[in-house]
């Protein structure tokens, strides 16, 4: 599959929805792309968020991190027991490195000092969101295959696409493709 993506946009409202939304067209598997097995993304990504660890980045963490981000989308789309479970021992392990400034409110974080502690301090983070008023608000894209998710906070949760400059976009030509060609395409709705 060709790959047209030319850079990499925090949108989901949280690191832990940013981590999420490394894979690509998650609800079309034909065009599902996930970055973090892309040669280079993932430095550049962790960079990106601030994290900078100390060392390469290995198969290990690559393998580590897509066990996480993967129960992480579980949990805010479809949450079982397993995944509540898988979480909580990645949450118990997190909690064993994790630190906080004596300042309330206390603030648990795991400094990303090596490639080891990206895992726990994802983890930390994707805590933080999971058990905040936030993961209510958590939306998924409309977009046709997309499967990005977000914080919508909008005031009255109407927000339908991960970006309107990507998906909003190609919802919008869709639709003026679909009016300049009549109502005969009424079946096309919602195809890619």
């Amino acid at each position: 599959m060709t790959d047209s993506w030319h850079g990499y946009d925090f949108l989901g409202g949280h690191i832990a929805l940013d981590l999420v939304n490394t894979v690509s067209w998650r609800l079309a598997p034909a065009r599902l792309v996930d970055r973090l097995d892309l040669p280079d993304f993932l430095p550049q990504w962790l960079t990106k968020t601030g994290m900078t660890p100390h060392g390469a980045v290995t198969p290990e963490l690559v393998t580590a991190l897509t066990g996480l981000r993967e129960t992480v989308y579980r949990l805010l789309v479809a949450p079982e027991q397993a995944d509540v479970a898988r979480f909580g021992k990645y949450l118990t392990a997190a909690r064993r490195q994790a630190v906080a400034e004596p300042s309330l409110p206390l603030r648990w974080t795991v400094p990303v000092e090596r490639p080891d502690d990206v895992v726990p301090a994802l983890t930390i983070a994707a805590d933080e969101l999971l058990t905040s008023p936030d993961a209510a608000l958590v939306g998924e894209c409309s977009g046709p295959g997309c499967g990005w998710l977000f914080i919508d906070r909008t005031r009255n949760r109407s927000r339908q696409w991960c970006s309107s400059k990507d998906c909003g976009n190609r919802e919008r030509a869709r639709r003026h493709y679909r009016r300049s060609r009549g109502n005969s395409d009424a079946a096309d709705v919602g195809n890619p």
